[in-house]
Formats: structure tokens, sequence, C-alpha cells
């Protein structure tokens, strides 16, 4: 594949736009308007971002989707679960498959597909490769979802697929990029295996090279995927970059010895009580949660193991902690320890950090993506592009605010923070 700077950037950038559902929901009486009204928004957004950032990204157009996924289609209030579109460029010569990370309004995200790896399913059930290797049951799940999308055509990714392909008269080979952030960085390496492993029934004539364009991935499945998956780059000729964020969370789930670094990843920027023994008590906890979770199998003796593997390889980029927003939440919750039970005073330090901790999670592993991945000027142009669709006038929260919401269970923009300055004053 002949993959530019530009075009990475064109790639990460389709990849970021099929998230505009994220953390907005659609009321609905009838079953039916709020997904309607759902999908109408996502492919308004995805029709202004295609049209309106040309001098950023290029001249691409929607050849199938983007569609949006909702487990629970039929409830009085739903959201994305899923969503995923394909896009064309002719002078690059290139489809760029995006796929949608985790919605924070979608607990079936969060806990289906996920933080579902305490079972595996076998690659081989899948695709019938033989000796390929295991994938997490939430891999699975999401992978089926993207597979059964079908648009109002009723036709699914890979009939689409097909069907554009027999359009093409050109004998240079098409490039084929799959590309996803957080889940979707899951789900893209995995799509783009399936669709290398199934290439003779939607590309009979070969017409096609793929690639995997995952960004803070969490891992997909285990070592035996994993090495399935480097033999296959190298005998497949498929190109693969895995980009991740040092700072980031989310890609140290699920292999064992990446785990066991979350506690501690922000040790350096907060501190913790002298007198804390352990001292990352509370991140440890979450970590340890994890930890549990990805037992997914059991070794000869019958004792439960973590056997998940990130493929290889994978190119860590060096973010910045942001202290910009950690002096903000530190600031915020200066004064805490004032309003609580005074039994309770002594825990303010602990809760302080962890909401500290959480923030720098949450921008780490979204924000701090746009500077390494260089695509700030188009990230700038489709939050206009969202605000200038927004179905709704609720402030939506910023990543940092949402992480904080979903680890620590505290909405900061429901904090006082004038009112803990009086009681500051008045102690």
């Amino acid at each position: 594949m002949n993959i530019t700077p530009q075009l990475l950037q064109q790639i990460y950038s389709l990849s970021f736009s099929v998230n505009s559902a994220s953390g907005l929901s659609w009321s609905q009486t009838d079953c039916k308007s709020g997904m309607i009204e759902m999908q109408n928004y996502v492919t308004k957004v995805a029709h202004d971002v295609l049209t309106e950032t040309t001098t950023i990204i290029g001249n691409w157009k929607a050849i199938w989707g983007p569609i949006v996924y909702a487990n629970n289609a039929t409830s009085q209030s739903v959201h994305a679960d899923n969503t995923m579109g394909m896009y064309y460029n002719e002078t690059e010569n290139t489809i760029v498959i995006a796929i949608a990370g985790t919605n924070i309004n979608s607990p079936y995200g969060w806990l289906a597909e996920d933080f579902s790896v305490h079972k595996s399913v076998s690659w081989e059930l899948i695709t019938g490769v033989p000796s390929s290797g295991n994938i997490s049951t939430g891999t699975h799940t999401g992978l089926n979802i993207l597979l059964n999308m079908t648009d109002k055509a009723t036709d699914s990714l890979l009939t689409a697929l097909k069907n554009f392909l027999n359009t093409q008269t050109s004998s240079e080979k098409l490039q084929i990029a799959v590309a996803g952030h957080s889940l979707g960085g899951a789900l893209s390496p995995t799509l783009a295996m399936y669709l290398v492993d199934t290439k003779s029934e939607w590309d009979t004539a070969n017409k096609t090279t793929i690639g995997a364009f995952p960004t803070a991935g969490p891992t997909p499945g285990d070592e035996g995927f994993a090495s399935y998956y480097e033999k296959q780059i190298k005998a497949k000729n498929i190109y693969y970059l895995s980009q991740l964020n040092a700072l980031d969370i989310v890609p140290h789930a699920w292999e064992k010895g990446n785990l066991a670094k979350i506690p501690t990843i922000y040790d350096q920027y907060i501190k913790q009580p002298n007198d804390a023994n352990p001292a990352e008590v509370l991140t440890g906890t979450l970590a340890t949660v994890a930890a549990l979770n990805a037992l997914s199998s059991k070794n000869i003796a019958g004792i439960p193991v973590n056997r998940y593997k990130q493929i290889s390889p994978s190119k860590t980029l060096q973010g910045k902690f942001n202290h910009d927003i950690d002096d903000k939440i530190s600031k915020k919750l200066k004064y805490i320890r004032l309003v609580l039970p005074l039994a309770l005073g002594k825990y303010a330090v602990y809760l302080r950090n962890l909401v500290r901790f959480a923030a720098q999670a949450g921008t780490q592993h979204v924000t701090e993506y746009y500077k390494l991945l260089n695509i700030e000027e188009f990230m700038n142009a489709y939050k206009t592009i969202l605000e200038n669709n927004k179905p709704t006038t609720e402030i939506t929260p910023e990543p940092y605010e949402q992480a904080v919401k979903s680890i620590a269970k505290i909405d900061l923009q429901k904090i006082d923070e004038a009112a803990m300055q009086l009681a500051q004053e008045n102690h």
C-alpha cells in the first residue's frame, strides 16, 4: 500500500468522524422515531464533513453508511452502540472503512464489547481458518454487529464492497484502509483480518490490498490470534499500523503486563499521600478488577490465566500530561473536605486523586490523539460541524468530564466551585 503522511491524516480524520453520536441520546415513544432521527443526524454530519472539509482531507464520498446500530432500538431513549461508514477517494485510490469508538452513553458498548473479555471465541469458528487463535467475546460481538449492519438498500458492508469493486475497471489495486479508535481500535484490525480471510468471497478478482489502522485499541484477542495475525501480515502483505499513546490506559487492556502498569501511569504527576500504603489503592483496585475480568482461559492445571496479547508491531506515541486540565480539577475539588462529613474528610485527597486520574485518562485517550495523529485542524472543523447540527440544547461534556463521570461517578459540571470557595472562607 502507498500510505503517504497526507493520506494517513485523512484516514484518521475519517476514523474520528464516525463518532458524531457519542454522548447523545434520542427520545422516542413509538419505538422507531428516535432511531430514525439518530440515523439522520449521523448521515447529515457525515455529509457536512465530506463537503465542508475538502481543503483539509480532500475529496471523499460515502459509498456505504455511515450506519448506526443500537442494541435496544425500541427503548424510550436510544443511543448509538456502534457506527461504521465506508468512504472512497478516487485520487488516492483508497477506500476507508471507519469504525466508531465506544459511546460514553452506551452501557452495551462498555459491558458487552469493551469489557466482555472473560471468555473467548475461536477465530476458526468465525472464518474457518485453523490454528488462528481466539478473540474475546466482546470483540466477537462487535464484529458480528458490524458484519450484520445494512443500509437502506439492505446491503451489508461486504455486499456494498463487492458491488463497488464490480464497477472498478482500473488495473491498479484498490487500497482498503480499516480504521478505528478505542473500541474501533480493537474492531478495526479484527475486521481487516476478517476481510483478508474471506477475500475470495467478496473480491474474487483480487482487486484490493488491505491495511489496518487502529488507534488506542484494547487487545482484541489472545496470544494465538496475535501470532496468527503477525504471520498473516507478512504472508498476505497486510499494511498494519497500530498507534498508541504511552499515557493512555485503554491500550493497556487486556495484556497482563500492561494492566499492571495502569495504577502508576500518572504517578510522576499525581502524588499520593505520604502515608498511603499501597499508594494507588483506588486505581490499583480498578486495574485489579480488569485483570480478574481478563482471566479468559485455564492452564493445564486448571488455573485461570490471562492469555491476551497485543498484536505487534505497534507504534508508541509519547503524549504529554495535560497540566491545564489537572489544575482545573485540583482547583475545583480543592475544598471538598470542608463539605464532607468529618469522618470522611480524610478520604478527600484519595477522591481528588481518583478524579484527577480519570480526567487525565479521558484526555489522553481522546483529545491528546488529535495532536499525536496531526489531525487538530480537522477536529476543529469537525467540532464546528457537530455544533451546527446539534440535536439538543444539552451541553456535551468534554472527554475528561465524561471519563470522570464514568470512572469516579462525579459530574464535574454540577460541582459549584464558588460554593466550595465560600466553605473555605467560612471555615
